[in-house]
């Protein structure tokens, strides 16, 4: 059964009928290749036949077909002998058919096939007579397919007898395609003008839904019925030898194998493609691969002058390849779909879409388009570029580095590269500018261009420029050993200096020695002597005695690599440190852009001197505008900044989401050493160590970071004591500290190596080691000023040391934490506090544990409340433990509470329905409300309501699902 045909079949049934009464007519099915004119033309004689069965007195149908074909134009009369040869076996009808004037038809039927074309003229008025005598025992259907490639002697046979149906019961129905330079023939044209034209419409998505049911025999997805029903526009031939390459391939009609549906283009869809090209007038060819090479949203005007076509040929040729449906009806000009541009590409030599692109490029640079879409026409091509050209691949880079599209940037360079001279100067600047778009997403290829480029550049100020622009923080910038090319070009800045005269040296010298300095000192932290130096080079140091903000973003940097190093050798107290980071945060706006500087060094050095306040907020921001440039590794930094800032701040679960999104948001191979300090920095503290499985290969071994690998160390430790191997755990808590040692790493909170051994050695009974260790460990938290560092000296104390001091020792443990932000940490030491005291304090113990439910709440410590709250038992009646709500759950429950609907929260955020419900649910699970009706009340108690702690952009709180 056809789809979609109904009304096209009814104007038939009533030609049929009328035809019957001796009202005879033409009809003639129109469209363009493949809308399925030939199937309907079959359903037409099937409903004569249908329709005249059984209609005695009526006269029945005799149907009859005939097939033209482009092979078929030269034989004379050959489509009137397809339809009329069949009648000669009607049994003992044909005697009287071929009576009369009709005497001569019978002997042409039957006679030779090559007769002399001075015949037709008799042959065709006995066929015409033929037909005649016919009707007055039948109902003549005569149906001819593709009627636009019939023999000239049948188009005049055939229009003289339309010429008289009206008076005879004779139909006839004729298909004619639309586009194809033989349906405009002269000949042809009579029978265009028919009083019933059907123009079969193309499928809708039900209808192709039910095509996929009866081809592919199983439901179909919805997703893979659009993908169908985009990729083939409806059109019925498209669409089954679209799913006939389905079937040959094993495509599946399910939601997720919807993109693959665009990129098939069936052979038999592509010969014939190819076959109705061919048979075009050459104008019309030229505007098609015009239309191939400009794309998307073609200008007319540029399509006619790149196709060299005058007003008139290229109006001819559009209507044409819209007949054809070849072209889109709608008001953008562009190829139909795929199958159509490669079908044209294959057509077109590699040399001659060289040359399309290039004059592409041209007319749309003459017209001011934009960079990027003139760049897309240069990349598509491999000749050699001029200088304009090149320069327009360069704006085009600049152009999707600001929309936040860094791989297509580099993509513009790259082509760029391929016609510059292999050792110019000109070529080094190219690879410099190259990594600084790379770095984004790729740094370890940008840190190889960079090493092409440096014995090129022409200088110390190009040397150091580009050295500057890796990147320190990715691993990538130690891949090569850079610390003698950082030294040797500070020294030959510094020689350069010293020849600049009574002057000076320019500031622009001056500011990158000391971004050369400071990425020297962080190359160079495992030397215990450049450790050493770094307390006294920070006393030296100008700007920290200038009044905020006239400090610059050379002098901040090589501040923040200084205080990264006193702060692992514990060189200066952790009070000065922290407000020494502070005041550089003060003076950096919030921007994706200080992943490349020495900046993300300020989050590790905040959390060891337990400093993160204002921190996060900061970091929200610089997320927002990672995520707008479109930088990957930038998104993973901050990521990883803001997992180190939630640990230091206690709140384990929402450190953990962030720590993994920062590894997943890169490839393996372009991880951060941050990235990946966060992640197993998370595992140890959160007892996870399957979380360093994560981790990428190359960070297990030795490294150049010494925290990275001492903390790997210790995760081996906790694995071991998992294992119930305390001596072997004891010995790798033992090894990280003294590698540490060895490094001139002296905090005691940057990898608290000595805290771990205490706690294996005390649970092994070997308790004077442990002693031992527990009261080196405090002395050094002492030094150091941290409060959760000392609150965590002076908690292991009271568990290794003496019983009868432990009070003592954990009210004062209680009593430094009350300024650290570390809620985790605070919660435990009270419950502790608590347990120890119970016995002889009991409003002591009630105290600390009210409030260390509290803090263990708004952490989201579940083990450490559950413990309060049995401890407090009646006392704690009216308390409820409610899990913290994540900040997308704040997000979303506060759009609700405010009258939105999910579907506006949904359309607000850009997200699906389904995640906001997800949200919502989770939301009145956790705040123990069964609907939005207590949700304002429970968010009010819980202190919930304020926006002040929300993200800086709600896109960034809840994300769709399955983005990184």
């Amino acid at each position: 059964m056809l789809l979609e045909r109904q009304n096209e079949l009814k104007v038939a049934a009533e030609a049929l009928r009328l035809a019957q009464h001796g009202n005879g007519s033409l009809v003639v099915i129109s469209g363009p290749p493949g809308s399925g004119k030939s199937a309907l033309l079959t359903e037409i004689g099937e409903l004569a036949v249908r329709l005249t069965a059984g209609a005695a007195p009526a006269p029945r149908a005799l149907v009859m077909r005939a097939y033209a074909a482009p092979a078929e134009r030269d034989f004379p009369l050959g489509v009137t002998r397809q339809l009329l040869e069949p009648v000669l076996t009607s049994g003992s009808f044909v005697a009287r058919w071929c009576s009369g004037p009709a005497r001569a038809a019978l002997a042409f039927l039957q006679g030779d096939t090559e007769s002399p074309r001075q015949r037709a003229a008799t042959a065709v008025r006995a066929l015409l007579s033929m037909v005649e005598n016919i009707t007055h025992d039948r109902v003549p259907v005569l149906l001819v397919d593709d009627v636009h490639w019939a023999d000239e002697e049948s188009l005049q046979w055939l229009d003289q007898l339309v010429k008289q149906v009206t008076q005879r019961r004779i139909l006839v129905a004729v298909t004619l395609c639309e586009g194809e330079p033989a349906a405009e023939r002269q000949e042809v044209r009579p029978l265009a003008a028919a009083e019933h034209t059907l123009l079969p419409a193309p499928l809708g998505p039900d209808s192709v839904d039910g095509m996929l049911l009866e081809r592919l025999g199983v439901p179909a997805d919805p997703e893979f019925t659009a993908a169908c029903h985009e990729a083939t526009r409806g059109n019925p031939l498209h669409l089954v030898s679209l799913l006939q390459e389905c079937q040959t391939r094993g495509v599946a009609p399910v939601a997720a194998e919807a993109p693959a549906v665009a990129a098939l283009v069936p052979p038999a869809l592509r010969r014939r493609l190819l076959q109705c090209l061919r048979e075009q007038p050459p104008y019309v060819l030229a505007a098609a691969r015009s239309l191939m090479v400009l794309g998307e949203d073609a200008d007319r005007q540029v399509v006619g002058e790149l196709a060299g076509l005058d007003p008139v040929d290229l109006d001819e040729s559009l209507w044409r390849l819209r007949r054809l449906a070849l072209v889109t009806r709608q008001d953008t000009l562009r190829l139909a779909h795929r199958a159509v541009h490669e079908v044209i590409e294959e057509g077109t030599s590699p040399d001659e879409r060289n040359r399309l692109h290039l004059q592409a490029a041209a007319l749309l640079r003459y017209r001011g388009g934009a960079p990027e879409r003139v760049a897309g026409h240069l990349l598509a091509t491999t000749s050699r570029l001029d200088d304009d050209a090149v320069a327009v691949l360069r704006r085009a880079a600049d152009a999707a580095v600001r929309r936040g599209a860094p791989e297509t940037a580099a993509r513009y360079l790259r082509r760029t590269l391929r016609d510059i001279p292999p050792h110019s100067r000109a070529r080094a600047g190219l690879l410099v500018e190259l990594a600084q778009v790379e770095r984004s997403f790729a740094p370890s290829v940008a840190v190889r261009h960079v090493a092409q480029a440096f014995p090129l550049l022409p200088g110390p100020v190009a040397r150091a420029t580009a050295l500057v622009a890796l990147t320190p923080v990715a691993p990538a910038a130690t891949l090569l050993s850079l610390t003698d090319l950082l030294r040797r070009t500070a020294d030959e800045l510094g020689a350069a200096d010293a020849l600049a005269g009574p002057g000076g040296p320019p500031a622009a010298h001056r500011a990158l020695r000391q971004r050369l300095q400071a990425r020297m000192y962080y190359l160079c932290e495992n030397d215990p002597e450049m450790l050493a130096s770094a307390a006294d080079r920070l006393s030296r140091l100008s700007p920290l005695d200038e009044p905020p903000g006239t400090a610059t973003g050379d002098q901040r940097e090589l501040l923040v690599a200084l205080l990264h190093a006193a702060t692992v050798s514990a060189g200066l107290p952790a009070a000065r440190v922290g407000a020494l980071a502070h005041r550089v945060l003060d003076h950096e706006p919030a921007s994706a852009a200080h992943v490349h500087t020495m900046l993300p060094l300020l989050v590790p050095i905040a959390v060891a001197a337990d400093s993160v306040t204002g921190l996060l907020p900061w970091l929200d921001k610089a997320l927002v505008d990672a995520v707008r440039r479109g930088g990957r590794l930038e998104e993973s930094v901050v990521l990883a900044e803001q997992a180190l800032v939630l640990l230091a701040q206690g709140r384990l679960a929402a450190a953990r989401e962030r720590a993994v999104r920062a590894g997943a948001a890169v490839a393996p191979e372009e991880a951060t050493t941050l990235s990946a300090l966060a992640l197993v920095a998370v595992a140890l503290r959160a007892r996870e160590p399957e979380l360093v499985a994560a981790v990428p290969e190359r960070f297990r071994g030795l490294h150049e970071n010494c925290e990275l690998a001492a903390l790997l160390t210790l995760v081996r430790g906790m694995e071991a004591e998992t294992r119930g191997e305390p001596g072997a755990a004891v010995e790798h808590y033992l090894d990280a500290g003294y590698a540490l040692d060895r490094a001139g790493w002296r905090n005691p909170l940057v990898v608290p190596a000595a805290y771990w051994a205490a706690r294996a050695l005390h649970r092994t009974g070997e308790s004077d080691r442990a002693e031992q260790l527990s009261e080196q460990y405090l002395e050094q938290a002492r030094r150091w000023g941290a409060p959760s560092a000392l609150g965590r000296a002076l908690a292991l104390r009271a568990v290794v040391g003496e019983q009868t001091a432990a009070p003592g020792l954990l009210r004062e443990a209680a009593g430094v934490l009350e300024t650290s932000t570390d809620l985790h940490l605070r919660a435990s030491v009270l419950l502790r506090l608590a347990e120890t005291v119970a016995p002889r304090h009991s409003a002591e113990a009630e105290a600390a544990l009210r409030r260390c439910l509290e803090l263990a709440v708004e952490c989201g410590a579940g083990r450490i409340a559950g413990r309060a709250q049995e401890l407090l038992g009646p006392a704690a009646s009216g308390t409820a433990v409610r899990t913290p709500l994540t900040s997308a759950e704040r997000l979303v429950a506060r759009m609700a509470v405010q009258g939105l609907t999910n579907q506006a929260i949904a359309d607000s955020l850009g997200v699906s329905r389904r995640a906001v419900e997800k949200h919502l649910t989770n939301c009145y699970r956790k705040m123990s409300t069964s609907g939005r009706s207590g949700l304002a009340t429970a968010l009010a108690e819980a202190g919930l309501l304020d926006t002040t702690d929300g993200p800086a952009d709600p896109a960034e709180a809840v994300r769709p699902q399955g983005a990184a």
